[in-house]
């Protein structure tokens, strides 16, 4: 390996680093001798991974741009493992500038190694797949059993299956939901059955209904939702627990309702005499369910719910009220208040922590740590990712495996992926057509879908 292919400048001062392979990465194969070694100071992180391809014998003549010119190349080369494209952590921020500036700026001596964890790159997403134009806005998504739902500003519910081998996404079932524009969606599969799920969907209209859907099978309308929302209800969440299923719905003028959904042999909601229109059967009668508790959470339209990861009996609400809060379900009491100085339009909570990340109308990221140990710490107000989109933030989702990495979708129409060890994305996917907005978001272990006001579903592929 040459100079020049560690460093864009051979001629620098050198440091000493030590690379040690992060925790998070499982394949140990990947290890490389923590021994302290030279390199210029200049070195960033397309030097430091090509070291390390180095040290593993893989071919380093391929760059983290993807360029390899085949007469660079020699036979000892082409019999080596591909290159892998690495990132780096310095003081548990990612490597974003050289070396020694990224010491510095931490204030770590220079007398000793410099400790730089290693872990393969997160690979950008690759659209793979769209669906047929649908006849209304997409203004709302969920995922769940590798199946994907989306509300539509038609009133349906529509639910697609992955991506088949021409590159579109099936639409498998549709369902006319309500008579206004669906403003929320929330998935969860059931916990004793992982063929059963329900899907919780709230609308303008001032709706709130649960249809199931089991493996194969169509969507059923399960229950209607009575006597809490009197506005247009724009944010719901399904927590699935051994104990059943809970509902949190939040309206436009800030009511927030916690809801217990009936189980198939559930007593306490009682059957809806009154059919479905245009329905014959005496079966489709469904049932009627009303809140365990309704109270006055914000001033104003909570635009965002997660149950927290502590505690089922804990909730977080977001508002454009400019703020975020901790809620105790049973008591009504509110735990904690952060408020910010900008309208929230979205919220998203990590997958095994109450840190959570916000959307904002200034184009801005911004994250909180709600956990309870920092209450009294006044370290609640975490990090402002660098303003990065060009218009209103309209939905956030962290990575359900990785709790380092989140998405966020604009109505700008792009899609961006955050390492939140770092104040700029990752990568950046134009994912609607120009003038289009992205509206909707899902993030699961292998894909992102994003929806707007193209009408098509988008699937991108890691």
């Amino acid at each position: 390996m040459t100079d020049q292919e560690m460093t864009e400048d051979p001629d620098s001062e050198q440091i000493r680093i030590s690379l040690v392979l992060s925790k998070s990465c499982n394949d140990r194969s990947l290890e490389v001798p923590a021994d302290p070694i030279a390199v210029p100071s200049t070195t960033r992180k397309k030097g430091l991974s090509a070291i390390i391809n180095h040290l593993l014998d893989r071919n380093i003549s391929n760059n983290d741009d993807g360029n390899d010119s085949d007469s660079e190349r020699s036979d000892d080369d082409e019999e080596k493992l591909p290159a892998i494209p690495f990132d780096f952590l310095l003081n548990n921020k990612l490597l974003r500038m050289s070396v020694e500036a990224a010491a510095r700026r931490e204030g770590l001596s220079l007398e000793q190694a410099v400790e730089i964890q290693y872990f393969p790159a997160r690979q950008a997403p690759e659209e793979e797949g769209e669906s047929e134009s649908l006849p209304e806005w997409i203004s709302a998504m969920s995922s769940s059993s590798d199946l994907l739902w989306t509300g539509n500003c038609d009133g349906s519910i529509r639910l697609f299956s992955p991506a088949n081998e021409k590159g579109s996404l099936i639409q498998t079932d549709v369902v006319k939901a309500h008579s206004g524009p669906i403003k929320c969606l929330s998935s969860s599969t059931s916990h004793d059955n992982v063929d059963s799920t329900i899907v919780a969907t709230g609308s303008m209209d001032q709706t709130l209904l649960t249809h199931s859907y089991e493996t194969g099978g169509k969507l059923v309308l399960h229950t209607v939702y009575t006597g809490g929302h009197t506005s247009s209800i724009n944010s719901v969440r399904l927590l699935c627990d051994k104990s059943g299923v809970t509902m949190a719905s939040g309206d436009w003028d800030g009511g927030l309702c916690i809801w217990k959904v009936p189980s198939d042999t559930n007593e306490s909601a009682k059957p809806r005499e009154k059919r479905r229109k245009g329905s014959s059967d005496a079966n489709d009668a469904v049932r009627e369910a009303s809140p365990f508790y309704c109270f006055k959470a914000h001033s104003n339209n909570i635009s965002g719910i997660s149950w927290s990861s502590e505690s089922s009996n804990t909730i977080i609400t977001s508002s454009w009220d400019h703020s975020i809060k901790t809620w105790d379900v049973e008591s009504q009491n509110n735990i904690l208040t952060l408020n910010g100085s900008k309208v929230v339009t979205a919220l998203g909570r990590c997958h095994n922590s109450d840190v959570v990340a916000t959307g904002h109308p200034d184009c801005t990221v911004r994250l909180w740590d709600m956990r309870s140990s920092s209450k009294n710490e006044g370290n609640v107000f975490d990090n402002t990712l660098r303003p990065s989109h060009r218009s209103w933030i309209s939905a956030v989702e962290w990575s359900p495996v990785d709790p380092f990495v989140m998405a966020s979708t604009s109505h700008d129409g792009s899609v961006k992926v955050w390492d939140i060890r770092s104040s700029v994305p990752l990568h950046t996917i134009k994912a609607h057509a120009k003038g289009s907005k992205a509206l909707c978001l899902s993030f699961t272990e292998k894909a992102i879908f994003s929806g707007g006001s193209d009408c098509i579903v988008k699937q991108f592929r890691f």
